[in-house]
């Protein structure tokens, strides 16, 4: 199953996750994962006052 897949399955209802939730699915601290938003390693997107990622971009880092 591809990391796309996964994330799908996992979160039926959801197209995009919050900091807690992808730092938990890439295994990392928030902190880590601020850090590769600042080397655009991953993007981001901002909804209201919170930093959200697409399931999409989520399972491209992860296959990178």
């Amino acid at each position: 199953m591809s990391n796309i897949d996964y994330l799908r399955r996992k979160y039926p209802t959801k197209s995009l996750l919050k900091k807690k939730e992808t730092a938990a699915e890439l295994n990392c601290s928030i902190a880590t994962l601020d850090r590769l938003r600042k080397v655009n390693a991953i993007s981001s997107k901002k909804v209201g006052g919170g930093i959200y990622f697409t399931l999409e971009e989520i399972a491209s880092f992860l296959d990178s």
